[in-house]
């Protein structure tokens, strides 16, 4: 079965347009345990997983979705100073 990427694409896009629409800021500040970011390492491991499995199923728009959602979740633990990490740009 052939993806169609660009379908996807403007699937994802309207999806976080309304999400974005949608949007409520929590009351600052907010507590972040250590669990909050387990949970979302857990998730960044499985997107990586997918990613892989997808590649390998010959599904490449799916697993760059998927490792996409891994690189998004792990800039926002970056940006919100949780963790620190440098992305090797080199070779991409």
């Amino acid at each position: 079965m052939n993806e169609d990427p660009s379908e996807r694409t403007e699937r994802y896009i309207a999806n976080v347009e309304k999400a974005l629409t949608n949007l409520t800021w929590i009351k600052q500040p907010t507590t972040v345990t250590s669990a909050d970011v387990t949970l979302v390492l857990d998730t960044v491991k499985r997107y990586v997983s997918d990613a892989k499995y997808y590649l390998h199923e010959g599904k490449s728009a799916t697993a760059l979705v998927s490792i996409s959602y891994a690189e998004g979740l792990l800039d926002a633990v970056k940006f919100l100073r949780i963790a620190e990490f440098s992305w090797q740009t080199k070779d991409i």
